[in-house]
């Protein structure tokens, strides 16, 4: 289990939730895309798929996983601090 946090825009992530995810999954799971995202906000936990690249072929991670999120005030009021745990 390990986790990291971001700095994410407060209006950019009330808006694009999903997009946020994606970019900042793909990051932390070193994966190609991140696809089949479903993000519950009220439990915060979000399921996903990821898929990876190898030789130029793209290879589909059949297993499905499961991240939670918290998050929290950052310093600046435009910005929050997003932290995910794997």
């Amino acid at each position: 289990m390990f986790s990291k946090r971001f700095k994410v825009k407060k209006r950019e992530f009330d808006k694009k939730i999903n997009t946020v995810f994606q970019h900042k999954l793909r990051l932390l799971m070193n994966c190609y895309t991140v696809r089949d995202i479903m993000v519950n906000e009220q439990e915060q936990f979000c399921r996903f798929k990821k898929s990876h690249k190898i030789s130029g072929i793209k290879m589909m991670d059949p297993k499905e996983y499961t991240v939670k999120y918290e998050i929290e005030p950052a310093e600046d009021d435009d910005y929050i601090m997003l932290k995910i745990i794997v």
